[in-house]
């Protein structure tokens, strides 16, 4: 449940920040990007402790592709993300209506002319990025795991002003797939799918690299 209330808030908080600056314009993409981030931190702060603190699909198949996690675990953390993404998405249509229908309920964009090969791209490589911060941070116990929370909203500020305008910075499926399913607009949807799972595949990179090797040294 915590899981699940998390994840819709971050949702539900990244949708408002876009269709804030699409409807008034007042915030930029730096606003946008500070209300991505600094939520992510806060509710990753907040629901940690008691249900891990994930808000993320790719995050959660990092951490069970690395071995950290149980398949009924994994698979519960993701119906629970998902089903926040939706209900987000729902909350935003209920509250806006066809304001946000014109703006498919505040999903990210891909920049005019990306090619989607290019954006996928992106999304996997800042995902990898992701899931590296995350395993420094909060798997790997000689990091400094008390900092995770905060190390993770400052790269996702710092991720989402690089390439918010590119690729729409997603990083997480969550982000987009209630958003474009509800609003029935599924031409870049997966780029926001295809490239974070890819970018998930780091997390039992660094499982190998840095976790076994560090026992075994």
């Amino acid at each position: 449940m915590a899981e699940f209330l998390a994840t819709l808030a971050f949702v539900f908080i990244t949708c408002l920040a876009v269709l804030s600056n699409q409807f008034y314009g007042q915030i930029g993409d730096v606003g946008v990007a500070l209300a991505i981030g600094f939520s992510y931190a806060a509710l990753v702060f907040a629901s940690a402790h008691i249900a891990g603190g994930y808000l993320n699909p790719a995050v959660t198949l990092a951490l069970w592709l690395a071995g950290r996690m149980s398949h009924i675990k994994a698979v519960f953390l993701i119906i629970a993300q998902i089903a926040a993404s939706f209900a987000a998405a729902a909350l935003i249509y209920w509250i806006f209506g066809s304001n946000a229908q014109r703006f498919f309920l505040g999903m990210p964009s891909v920049g005019i002319g990306i090619e989607m090969a290019g954006a996928i791209a992106i999304e996997a490589i800042l995902t990898a990025a992701l899931v590296f911060v995350v395993f420094a941070t909060a798997v790997d116990r000689r990091g400094p795991v008390s900092f995770s929370a905060l190390a993770l909203g400052l790269y996702v500020t710092c991720a989402t002003i690089a390439a918010l305008a590119i690729s729409g910075a997603v990083l997480n499926p969550a982000r987009a797939i209630g958003p474009a399913v509800l609003s029935q607009s599924y031409e870049s949807l997966a780029v926001w799918l295809i490239g974070p799972v890819t970018g998930s595949l780091f997390g039992p990179l660094y499982e190998v690299v840095f976790l076994r090797k560090g026992k075994k040294g």
